[in-house]
């Protein structure tokens, strides 16, 4: 029972978290949507002289933070499951 329990409290917390990280979908599309737009513009030239550009993100605070939390959540899921089997 008390596996259930935890089982239960992980979900809440986890689907708790997708619902904050919503909000930031639509600013990610919106980006996305403007990048086609410029992508569309350039490529459209008379000349057709279009110049890629390789977009990385920065290594931040943000991004380290993220990439660390990530890993975090990995194993406890992994943990997770194998406390349940």
């Amino acid at each position: 029972m008390r596996k259930v329990f935890i089982l239960i409290c992980f979900l809440f917390i986890f689907l708790f978290g997708l619902t904050l990280g919503g909000s930031f979908n639509t600013s990610a599309s919106k980006l996305f949507e403007e990048s086609i737009d410029k992508f569309e513009t350039e490529i459209i030239d008379p000349n057709n002289n279009y110049n890629g550009v390789i977009l990385v993100p920065e290594q931040n605070v943000f991004n380290k933070t993220a990439n660390e939390l990530e890993d975090m959540i990995d194993k406890i899921i992994e943990k997770l499951f194998s406390f349940l089997s």
